[in-house]
C-alpha cells in the first residue's frame, strides 16, 4: 500500500500521514543513468546522481532505516500544513522525497475542471512535483537525486559532499605565494561558488609536487591570457572573482584543446572515467 507522509519543521519535527492508497509519484525510467556523486560533474537531463550503501552514511535519516509501519503515524491536522518541511511518498520499499517550499503552498481561489465546477476559496493547496527531489530504493540501498542543495535540509550533513571553504581557509588560500591580490580584492569578496572551488583546489594542490605546481602554472598561463602573470615574482594577479575563477579552473585542469581543429575549450563539468 502507498502512503504519503509529511515531516514537519524543526529539530523535534514529527512525521504525519497525509494520504493513503494513492501513488503520488511515478518512478522515472531513467534511473539507470546513474552517476556516482561528483561535485565537479553537472548532470545531463536524463541522469541522476547516486549514493550507494546510503543507510550506512551519517546523513541517512532514521526514517529510512526503520521498518515502515503506517499505523505508527497520526493523520496530519490542518494546523500542521503550514509547518511541513518535506513530503515522502512510501511506495513499496521505495521512498520518494519532495522538499516543500512556500511557493508550493498556493492560496488562491480555484475550481476543478469538471462538468460541475465549484469555486473554492480560502483552502490552500499543496503542489506535487512531477519528479521527486530524491528517491531511495531500500532493496538496493541507493539514494538518487538531482541537486544536492535541494535535499541538504532533508539529509542533514549530506552537503559535506560538496563543501565550501571557510573564511579562514579562503584567507589562507589567497595567501599562497603564487597569488598576488590587487585592486583591493580579498577574502571578504569571495562568493559561494568560488569558495566551493577553493575547497576543491586545496585538496587538489595537496596532491601536487613542486614540479607539478610549476607545470600547472605554465598550463594556466597558456590558456588564461587575460589572467596577468608576474614573471619576476612568479605569481598571478587576482583582481576579481573572475580572475580567481579562472585560476581555480586551471588548478582543476578544466581547460583543454580539441584534437580536431585545435579549438581551446573550458570543461563545464568533470567526470573521472578511469584512474
Amino acid at each position: 500500500m502507498n502512503h504519503l507522509i509529511a515531516k514537519t519543521k524543526g529539530r523535534n519535527g514529527q512525521y504525519f500521514k497525509v494520504i493513503s492508497d494513492a501513488e503520488i509519484f511515478l518512478l522515472p525510467d531513467d534511473l539507470v543513468n546513474r552517476i556516482t556523486y561528483e561535485a565537479t560533474y553537472k548532470l545531463e537531463d536524463d541522469e541522476w546522481f547516486a549514493i550507494d550503501n546510503f543507510s550506512a552514511k551519517d546523513y541517512c535519516i532514521d526514517f529510512l532505516t526503520s521498518r515502515f509501519i503506517s499505523t505508527d503515524y497520526n493523520q496530519i491536522s490542518t494546523v500542521n500544513y503550514n509547518n511541513i518541511d518535506y513530503l515522502c511518498s512510501y511506495q513499496t520499499d521505495v521512498y520518494c522525497f519532495q522538499k516543500l517550499s512556500d511557493s508550493q503552498i498556493i492560496r488562491k481561489k480555484y475550481f476543478s475542471l469538471s462538468n460541475t465546477p465549484v469555486l473554492i476559496e480560502n483552502e490552500p493547496i499543496v503542489v506535487i512535483n512531477n519528479v521527486p527531489d530524491a528517491i531511495y530504493k531500500k532493496n538496493e540501498d541507493v539514494l538518487f537525486f538531482k541537486k544536492l542543495t535541494t535535499i541538504s535540509s532533508i539529509f542533514r550533513g549530506i552537503d559535506t559532499l560538496y563543501k565550501e571553504a571557510t573564511q579562514l581557509e579562503t584567507e589562507t588560500f589567497l595567501q599562497n605565494d603564487f597569488i598576488q591580490l590587487e585592486n583591493e580584492f580579498d577574502a571578504s569578496k569571495v562568493k559561494t561558488a568560488n569558495r566551493k572551488r577553493i575547497a576543491m583546489a586545496i585538496d587538489t594542490l595537496n596532491t601536487f609536487s613542486v614540479t607539478d605546481r610549476q607545470s600547472i602554472f605554465g598550463y594556466i598561463k597558456d590558456y588564461c591570457e587575460d589572467l596577468q602573470y608576474d614573471e619576476a615574482n612568479s605569481n598571478f594577479n587576482i583582481t576579481s572573482e573572475i580572475d580567481l575563477k579562472n585560476l581555480l579552473f586551471g588548478i582543476e585542469q578544466r581547460y583543454y584543446t580539441t584534437m580536431l581543429g585545435g579549438e581551446k575549450r573550458l570543461a563545464n563539468s568533470i567526470l573521472v572515467l578511469s584512474q
